[in-house]
């Protein structure tokens, strides 16, 4: 008997161990979408980083190349997207199915290809394997809205970047560029990010083309109510890019 409720009382404390360690876990990522909420990117990386798992070192991928693109010094942002790449491939092998996983990929090296200059990250098979990450997120899921605005940005870089070649050898397509945005928006209509990403890829494959699609898209945007840090940084962009389309005028 003494056996039996010794074997019952170790049991009964390793659920309970496991369950206060997934709890811990969750608090971890809750913590970090908390701090990247208010604004503090780094700290919220780390808690997301220190969580472990494939969707803490995704999350911290995405506010890493957050913080990057948005805030980081000139100098900084290299390596930062060079540490985004480890966490994304390090949450892949955790996770080869998760779809935020993969388009965490698919981000980390993005920033890292216009870091380092478009025409050399094609040069160097990033594109290639850019497309991989997101073509194999949408195979996931197919309904992600981030995972249609990187694709369609994708070909918008390809076609800017290297014109009728990047066509000719990666398949990149104007029309996709509006296709997938088109599908991101009605998936998320309420991204603000979605919708400016669109406007700034549409102006620059073509901004007098174009001019009437960016405004609407960044009005849309700057319709949208702001509750995040990173909302108010999107809308600054938003009111920038639609101020040099006033003044151009």
């Amino acid at each position: 008997m003494r056996s039996v409720l010794l074997a019952t009382v170790i049991i009964v404390l390793f659920v309970s161990a496991a369950t206060l360690a997934r709890a811990d876990n969750a608090n971890l990522l809750d913590q970090a979408r908390s701090l990247f909420a208010a604004g503090d990117y780094l700290p919220a990386a780390d808690k997301a980083r220190a969580q472990g798992s494939a969707d803490g070192l995704a999350l911290a991928t995405q506010i890493t190349c957050y913080y990057g693109r948005y805030l980081a010094p000139e100098e900084e942002r290299l390596g930062l997207y060079e540490g985004a790449i480890e966490m994304a491939a390090a949450a892949l092998e955790l996770a080869p199915d998760n779809a935020f996983v993969r388009v965490q990929n698919a981000h980390a090296l993005g920033r890292y290809s216009q870091a380092i200059g478009v025409v050399e990250a094609i040069s160097e098979g990033l594109a290639g394997r850019v497309r991989e990450q997101i073509d194999a997120a949408l195979a996931l899921e197919p309904d992600n809205a981030l995972a249609h605005m990187l694709l369609a940005n994708w070909h918008a870089a390809i076609i800017n970047n290297s014109g009728f070649i990047g066509r000719m050898v990666y398949g990149a397509d104007e029309d996709e560029v509006f296709t997938h945005y088109a599908e991101a928006i009605r998936l998320s209509p309420a991204s603000p990010q979605i919708r400016i990403e669109f406007a700034r890829a549409v102006l620059e494959l073509d901004e007098d083309d174009n001019s009437a699609l960016a405004r609407e898209q960044l009005e849309a945007a700057l319709a949208l109510p702001t509750q995040t840090a990173f909302e108010e940084i999107l809308r600054g962009e938003a009111t920038a890019l639609l101020n040099g389309l006033n003044g151009a005028e």
